[in-house]
């Protein structure tokens, strides 16, 4: 088992293939003596035998001697000679590479979503290890991603989008859509996609944001809504609607009839002429900006992964789920979906949320490099932590004092970058980990300063000699960055007889710490008490861990200060006596806190229990408008005896 994990640690793909338990397991099993592995790649095979394998996920493999496909379940494991394949022949979809092993008899296809570079080394081991016994060739879909969306793209800005909707309609109307219940289910879906875009912060912090949104939402248009070849007139409605709010021109003219348009319940009438002629926009839109495929991602998408990572929000999953939702209405907007069209549903779905664990840092987070002021900035804007922001600063200074001294050439003194958290839950400590990480690379002592998190479950696992291969796991996904273990003390679990896998996490982690000590930060955060036994349970943690920053609960006043912040952020106005009532239910919880006192987590859960009130509250008045979407009363407030601390 230890020579297959060293033979595979040594290929890039490796890294990113889940599963790899069961992987190393088969592996073991099926290689034979002196069998080398070569290159591996992750996806889904496909044979003529339904009973064999069909749509079975796994990994194939490239040896000296044969491609082996292993299975993620039931221990699937199939074998190809050389000698068999008459031809390989690479089929490009629309987010995903197909591979078709030719054979005398019969086909076998690979679907991977690793992109077409990967797909291209992949098959290219395989050619060096045939010689000219294989022939190669690349077959382009007829229908492949880019070909639908340019056509699509190219054909609408050139004005030949109503000659598609009348072959689409095949008669002689105005096109003008009759049917309201179709209309207002459009209007509420591209109102759903609205709110879920519009309102997040990443248009603030991302100038192209805003492009990047409407790029993708036109891209998913075009592999939608041409799934059969046509649009009709109810889609190109729809296209318009979605993009209506994000203001292509950024004119005043299109911002205030989007305003007006969506201020209403059901869709309004008397806008219909306004929102078709809005296509005239987009057209001279796209010609303009020439909008297209960037490869195989989606831009937009790809900037809410690198906000996230960044800030610690989840705009990827509610954006994701918007174009999802999108692309569903546009393909079931007729009322039927064809074996085509599913199929299309499902690539683009692949296409939203495929992985990008093997996409480039630079391409994944999009926003501008801060500097060490930016980033301090931010920390100071925190709510309370005086004593952290304080003890921050200083290792801020301790760090430049050290480089100054390391130019000159001065002696040094021992500084470790490891920290020690200690505090209750809802502080801010994951917070904090992860602007250290920024603050890290801004000095140049880190590369990039990405924060990864775990905690006892994603360390330790069940079986002897297992633990490492996990630890090994994290701490790759970590280099270069912060590692952030929390409720570390669990490592070490009290009053437990005989050995824990966790000390052998703990030995692992430490193993690592020194043989990656220029490209590694470990911050272990937890309880107080818990943490002081931890650090004093081995003495190899007692020698690195030399920082410790000690989290307070928040104050009422503190508490009530998060809650405004979450209140702004989505426009909710709060009245005086809503926010009085909820300022003295968090003075009684604070006076009668203990150890579980959940701080800012606490006040999360609470305005997400006062939204769902005002829901119940404003549902049945209309209309409904932004003053009324807007209100939080004395109402919307849970009474003490309703809130879970």
């Amino acid at each position: 088992m230890t020579d297959v994990q060293q033979m595979l640690s040594s290929i890039l793909a490796w890294g990113l293939v889940s599963n790899k338990k069961t992987l190393l397991r088969l592996l073991e099993k099926t290689l034979e003596k002196g069998e080398m592995v070569v290159d591996l790649i992750d996806g889904f095979i496909e044979t003529p035998e339904r009973t064999l394998m069909r749509d079975r996920g796994g990994a194939l493999f490239v040896t000296g001697k044969r491609i082996l496909f292993i299975g993620f379940e039931k221990g699937a494991v199939l074998s190809l000679k050389y000698d068999e394949i008459e031809r390989i022949v690479q089929e490009k979809g629309f987010a995903a590479i197909t591979i078709v092993f030719r054979l005398k008899s019969r086909d076998i296809s690979f679907k991977t979503f690793a992109g077409t570079s990967s797909a291209g080394k992949f098959i290219a081991h395989i050619h060096e290890i045939m010689g000219d016994e294989i022939s190669l060739s690349k077959k382009e879909s007829a229908h492949t991603f880019d070909d639908i969306a340019r056509s699509f793209i190219d054909r609408t800005a050139m004005r030949q989008i109503d000659e598609m909707n009348q072959t689409a309609r095949g008669d002689e109307t105005d096109g003008l859509i009759e049917d309201m219940t179709n209309l207002n289910f459009l209007f509420s879906e591209a109102k759903k996609i609205k709110e879920a875009l519009a309102g997040s912060d990443i248009f603030t912090h991302i100038p192209e944001f805003r492009k990047n949104v409407i790029n993708d939402l036109l891209v998913i248009s075009s592999l939608a809504a041409m799934a059969d070849g046509t649009m009709s007139a109810e889609e190109h409605l729809f296209i318009s609607m979605a993009i209506l709010p994000f203001n292509p021109d950024n004119s005043p003219a299109i911002e205030k009839l989007a305003n007006s348009f969506f201020a209403f319940d059901s869709f309004p009438l008397h806008y219909r002429k306004e929102i078709e002629r809005f296509w005239d926009t987009i057209s001279s839109y796209m010609k303009r900006e020439k909008v297209s495929v960037k490869g195989n991602m989606l831009p937009s998408l790809l900037d809410a992964r690198g906000y996230d990572a960044s800030v610690g929000t989840a705009c990827f999953d509610r954006i994701a789920q918007a174009y999802y939702g999108f692309a569903q209405c546009l393909m079931k907007v007729d009322g039927s979906m064809s074996p085509a069209e599913e199929e299309r549903l499902r690539e683009i779905r692949a296409l939203v949320y495929q992985k990008v664990d093997g996409v480039a840092e630079s391409q994944m987070v999009r926003e501008k490099e801060e500097t060490l002021e930016e980033i301090m900035e931010k920390i100071n804007s925190l709510v309370g932590m005086k004593k952290i922001k304080e003890e921050i600063s200083t290792f801020i200074n301790l760090i430049k004092v050290q480089k100054a001294r390391r130019e000159k050439n001065l002696p040094l003194t021992p500084l470790s970058l490891h920290c020690v958290f200690y505090g209750p839950p809802g502080t801010g400590k994951t917070t904090i980990a992860r602007y250290l990480g920024k603050v890290y690379k801004a000095l140049g002592l880190l590369k990039k300063g990405q924060l990864v998190e775990t905690d006892r479950a994603g360390l330790v696992a069940g079986y002897v000699g297992q633990t490492a291969i996990k630890v090994d796991e994290v701490v790759q996904k970590a280099l270069d960055g912060v590692l952030f273990i929390d409720e570390a003390y669990s490592l070490v679990p009290a009053n437990v007889a005989g050995n824990d896998f966790g000390l052998e996490a703990i030995d692992a982690i430490l193993k690592r710490m020194e043989d990656y000590r220029d490209r590694l930060v470990v911050i272990v955060a937890g309880y107080t008490d818990e943490m002081k036994r931890f650090i004093d349970s081995n003495p190899g943690l007692k020698s690195r861990f030399s920082r410790y920053f000690y989290f307070d609960h928040y104050t009422p006043g503190e508490l009530m200060e998060i809650f405004e912040i979450f209140s702004r952020n989505a426009a909710f106005k709060v009245d005086n006596l809503a926010r009085e009532k909820l300022k003295n239910s968090l003075t009684i919880l604070y006076e009668k806190r203990d150890r579980s006192f959940g701080n800012g987590r606490l006040v999360r859960n609470i305005f997400e229990k006062i939204v769902e009130r005002q829901a119940n509250r404003i549902a049945g008045i209309a209309p409904l408008t932004e003053e009324v979407l807007c209100a939080i009363v004395d109402a919307d407030v849970p009474d003490l005896e309703d809130i879970s601390v």
